[in-house]
């Protein structure tokens, strides 16, 4: 005896709910002569009469009442599985988690996230924010589907490519004489009060090299952890500060200006995957619409008018 399959089942519950063959067969989208072999067959598969056929017209016998209880649920579930699949597949349905350094995970990230699902119910997200050297530590004990880091990874479970690079702006206040220059020299700021970021900051060996290549020293007469307090406090009125370019993205901070650097400081995000998983569909899109994102913003912060040099 061969096992019912999903179109006898079909032609059955249609069978049951329209009460003919024809509209059945309407239905189904098939001819009438499919429907009726569909029935034959799956009568024989289950070993009973499904249908008395004495009056002219089909009636249900109480096995197949019984019996329809059950297909139709099972119908059901195939329908709903239908929806699921085509929800992922058009990407409405899923879960993502990532994590990511403090610059990005801030401002550029929940504007991409929150832009991507808005309108995806069914989508959820889950973005942790870590410090570059505590990511692959995530990434290894699955904490999140993908990473982005300032540190590239070795570890054999992980793996690592170059994603984008960031070019580092120098923020002052508003009011500051080198706010009015549209680019600024390292050496402009030989002698000027700096906000830095702490010494255990990957930025901070790359702007004292930066300085030290020129023969000059930065002056810092403060340490902050994060670039959002460095930027505060320019836009208080106090020194300035060299920050990623990601400072500038998010709201607009009438007390600070952002300009780009003469002399190009810049570091490089790597994107840390699973190396022996594949990445899900949304995970997939919501990394390059952040890649697109960053690269917009690069363009929009380093753009210097034609023609204008450090002298402004």
């Amino acid at each position: 005896m061969s096992k019912a399959n999903i179109r006898q089942i079909e032609a059955f519950n249609a069978v049951m709910k329209v009460g003919s063959v024809t509209k059945a067969a309407e239905m189904l989208f098939v001819s009438q002569p499919a429907v009726t072999k569909l029935l034959k067959l799956f009568e024989e598969n289950c070993g009973f009469a499904l249908f008395s056929r004495s009056t002219g017209r089909l009636v249900p016998t109480a096995e197949a009442r019984q019996l329809y209880s059950e297909t139709h649920k099972l119908l059901a579930g195939v329908a709903r599985v239908q929806k699921i699949a085509t929800s992922i597949r058009n990407l409405e349905r899923g879960e993502v988690s990532l994590v990511a350094f403090p610059a990005i995970s801030m401002q550029l990230i929940p504007r991409q996230v929150a832009a991507l699902i808005k309108n995806r119910e069914d989508v959820n997200c889950t973005l942790l924010t870590r410090t570059s050297t505590s990511i692959e530590d995530a990434m290894v004990t699955r904490s999140a589907d993908f990473g982005f880091s300032l540190v590239p990874s070795d570890n054999p479970a992980l793996k690592c490519e170059k994603f984008s690079e960031l070019s580092m702006l120098c923020g002052l206040p508003s009011d500051h004489p080198l706010a009015e220059k549209k680019i600024i020299s390292l050496k402009d700021l030989q002698n000027v009060p700096l906000i830095a970021l702490g010494r255990d900051d990957l930025s901070f060996p790359i702007i004292n090299f930066a300085f030290s290549r020129l023969g000059i020293s930065m002056n810092p007469v403060a340490e902050v952890q994060m670039s959002e307090a460095a930027c505060a406090m320019v836009s208080a009125g106090y020194g300035v500060t060299i920050v990623s370019s990601l400072a500038s993205f998010g709201p607009f901070d009438k007390g600070i200006a952002f300009r780009p650097l003469l002399e190009p400081i810049k570091s490089t995000i790597w994107l840390v995957t699973p190396k022996f998983e594949e990445l899900s569909k949304i995970a997939v899109e919501l990394i390059e619409t952040i890649r697109t994102a960053i690269i917009q913003h690069e363009e929009r912060a380093t753009s210097v008018p034609d023609g204008v040099s450090s002298a402004g």
